[in-house]
């Protein structure tokens, strides 16, 4: 979120993991958001599907990779963050990456966006990371083009293996781009949550699509840590920087408690007409509202608005909760809203280094009886995560024969909260 508020069309896209009431959170948040949001029209697409034990992190099969060259020498190395290494360790099964989606009319060459994506990796070299042991390592190789058919993906419910297939292991990209052919031709960037945010891969897509027609590639200027940027913004604005206040599990899941057996991930969009100032704070409203009483919402901040002139893929962002009592409306939480960005409460130490001590495996365990409990009591940190990623250009996504009529994002989600909502604005 940048400080400012929204007066362009929305696009809404939600993602979340768990089981409990969900056939009732199916369709009824979702009504509520278009309603209190006070749409012209409104549509919804939903994914619903069961992530069996057996698939959890298995590769796509049968899915060609048209190109995975390398493009440059290895040039770059560095330590993996406290706070990367944290996102690393996300228990096999869940989604923790960034999966931007570009739909439209026409068809784009595979192989013209193959060279489009080799030429927009060697000025993004977080597109190339792979991780070898506790070290980030340029690997010279761009991410991978995968073509795939219409079956593939069920458009309707946003359902795929290709959207669970893993990044980011040993020595494996952190990032690729897939085609899916047929009607709407979709082109899906996914990027890692530890090399990437969804500015930071919104920042590598364009670019791709100006290599793409032939235009000149504005490159990234730098990859630093998340605790980097942090450290930066602090100095920048001449401020100390406090150590992060200690999750507490208070607010209720608007999953409720979830039954037995593997988690279940949906992904839902919608698109609503019109203008909606303050979409977040009304937003954060509603899904408070949804559990019946106060909560708190956290808020992503973008950092980049603090840094001008740098071009950053990295995770740069922090975070502000807002808590919503249960008789204010949404001109209290955008009140509640602006006074945290104006204080500057995003601003907090990232990461513990003792984590980087830990194995992964033994991390990512603990990880699964922190989200044990959370299942077993229903409770959260957060009600939910609602998050802008700000305004695109359908017309910044075209190509020679190609067409761009809808943007949305297939956002990552962390153990708790259990729902993230992601809201962007197109213009067409």
């Amino acid at each position: 979120m940048n400080h400012k508020t929204s007066q362009k069309p929305v696009q809404l896209s939600a993602f979340n993991c768990g089981g409990g009431s969900a056939e009732q959170f199916r369709w009824a948040l979702p009504m509520r958001i278009a309603q209190g949001c006070w749409c012209k029209q409104w549509s919804l697409e939903f994914s619903h599907c069961d992530t069996p034990p057996g698939e959890r992190g298995r590769e796509s099969e049968g899915i060609p990779v048209l190109v995975s060259s390398r493009s440059r020498p290895e040039s770059f190395s560095r330590l993996i963050s406290p706070t990367e290494w944290w996102m690393l360790s996300m228990p096999r099964g869940r989604c923790i990456d960034v999966q931007l989606c570009v739909e439209g009319h026409g068809a784009i060459d595979p192989s013209a966006l193959a060279a489009a994506v080799s030429t927009a990796s060697q000025a993004f070299l977080g597109t190339r990371l792979v991780r070898r042991g506790r070290q980030w390592v340029d690997s010279g190789r761009a991410p991978a083009v995968r073509v795939a058919e219409a079956a593939d993906f069920d458009r309707t419910r946003l359902d795929s293996p290709l959207l669970r297939t893993r990044l980011a292991r040993e020595g494996a990209a952190c990032c690729e781009v897939l085609v899916v052919r047929g009607a709407p031709t979709t082109v899906i960037f996914r990027a890692h949550h530890a090399v990437m945010d969804a500015h930071g891969a919104m920042l590598w897509q364009a670019q791709v699509f100006r290599a793409l027609r032939g235009e000149a590639v504005e490159g990234a200027t730098s990859q630093p840590s998340p605790e980097q940027v942090m450290a930066d913004v602090a100095a920048r604005l001449g401020l100390d920087l406090t150590p992060g206040k200690p999750a507490k599990l208070e607010w209720p899941s608007l999953l409720g408690k979830a039954p037995k057996g593997p988690s279940r991930s949906m992904w839902r969009r919608r698109t609503i007409e019109g203008t909606h100032p303050a979409v977040t704070a009304k937003i954060a409203r509603l899904v408070t509202a949804y559990v019946g009483g106060p909560g708190s919402v956290a808020v992503p901040v973008n950092l980049r608005q603090h840094l001008p002139g740098m071009r950053i893929t990295s995770t740069a962002d922090g975070m502000v909760n807002v808590d919503i009592g249960a008789d204010e409306d949404w001109n209290d939480v955008y009140a509640s809203l602006l006074t945290a960005l104006d204080e500057h409460q995003y601003l907090a130490a990232l990461g513990e280094h003792a984590l980087l001590k830990l194995p992964l495996p033994l991390l990512r365990a603990l990880r699964i009886v922190v989200y044990d409990g959370v299942r077993k009591k229903g409770l959260c940190d957060a009600v939910a995560i609602v998050s802008d990623l700000g305004t695109v250009d359908l017309a910044d996504f075209r190509a020679d024969g190609f067409e761009a009529t809808a943007y949305y994002s297939l956002g990552s989600v962390e153990i708790t909260p259990e729902l993230n909502i992601e809201i962007g604005r197109a213009h067409v």
